[in-house]
């Protein structure tokens, strides 16, 4: 017999939101040059990773409880200052060297390891 876990409502709402913040990384990452591939251009790459960011901020409502309210604030957060650093990004249009360029996006995308830590935390 399969036994399949239950999910909630509100974690399957979650982990949609959750898909689109990776998705979101996945496309500004490939702004990073790569030995085995040509780099999106940055402007590209900002405005996906911008789409996307505001995809998932479009689901947060649908997992918002009283039980997920510290995470979901916590993510709500992140999503905000994810599109803040983006816009600046996109709007001073910076001429980076590569290392330059890792470390920005890397900024760009540390807030949203709040979605990790969400995930731990609705686990429990």
């Amino acid at each position: 017999m399969i036994r399949r876990s239950r999910r909630s409502p509100h974690r399957v709402a979650f982990e949609a939101a959750a898909a689109r913040v990776e998705a979101a990384k996945d496309a500004l990452l490939a702004g990073v040059p790569a030995p085995r591939r040509e780099p999106v251009p940055l402007a590209d790459a900002l405005h996906a990773f911008e789409r996307g960011i505001a995809e998932a901020a479009g689901l947060m409502d649908a997992w918002r409880t009283e039980e997920t309210e510290g995470a979901w604030q916590a993510c709500r957060a992140a999503l905000d200052e994810a599109a803040r650093g983006a816009e600046r990004m996109r709007l001073d249009a910076p001429s980076l060297d590569f290392e330059s360029l890792v470390l920005a996006l890397g900024d760009l995308i540390a807030p949203l390891e709040a979605f990790g830590e969400a995930d731990r935390a609705l686990r429990t």
